[in-house]
């Protein structure tokens, strides 16, 4: 499939396929081209905004949610442990870069940390995960 073929019906019915998480995930980076196209939202803010909604990518995000599980209820092999570390740090990462984000955004908004996450819809910080 071209750009040339795209058509906004058939792109609509693409992302209905999608699960909800993946979906908010492409609404928020829609709006935040729409609002760069519209000169509203500065490249850096773009970036900045990005970030601070970055997840982790679907299959990780299912093996993740699949290892926790495991955790919880003690069945987790060695391998699954070493595996379930390796993207708790992907997520605390995530997570990390997601704040420096939120408070760099506020400084140039000039407003504060939690004023902006309110204005972004964002009640708390989700694991995104």
């Amino acid at each position: 499939m071209t750009a040339t073929h795209l058509t906004p019906a058939l792109i609509l019915r693409e992302l209905g396929k999608l699960n909800v998480t993946d979906m908010e995930g492409v609404l928020h980076k829609l709006q935040m081209l729409a609002a760069t196209k519209k000169g509203a939202l500065k490249a850096d803010e773009a970036k900045l905004l990005e970030a601070i909604n970055a997840t982790l990518p679907t299959d990780q995000r299912t093996i993740y949610r699949r290892l926790s599980t495991k955790r919880k209820n003690g069945s987790l092999t060695p391998a699954e442990h070493r595996e379930l570390l390796r993207l708790s740090d992907l997520v605390e990462t995530l997570h990390a870069r997601r704040m420096q984000s939120l408070v760099r955004l506020a400084a140039l908004r000039k407003t504060t940390v939690p004023e902006l996450m309110g204005r972004l819809g964002l009640e708390s910080l989700p694991a995104h995960v």
